[in-house]
């Protein structure tokens, strides 16, 4: 091993120790955000009631709502299909 290489191996540790500080930041960083707004809630059903949804979906003619298959008229403006 050559003494002139010293300074340069060693300035490779601390520019790899500062890498993997800044990785390990990130990596924290976004679990902190994706736990904020990574949530999902449980999907709203315009049917009413606790009416599961058929895996079809329509939109409506007048407003562009979306909305299960099974209804017969819009749940927001009333449309009928």
């Amino acid at each position: 091993m050559y003494p002139e290489f010293i300074a340069i191996y060693v300035g490779l540790g601390v520019l790899a120790a500062i890498l993997i500080a800044v990785l390990v930041l990130v990596i924290v960083t976004l679990k902190k955000v994706s736990g904020l707004t990574g949530r999902k809630s449980a999907p709203a059903y315009h049917g009413g009631g606790m009416a599961q949804p058929s895996g079809n979906v329509v939109f409506c003619r007048n407003c562009a709502t979306q909305f299960d298959a099974r209804e017969r008229v819009c749940p927001k403006c009333g449309t009928p299909r």
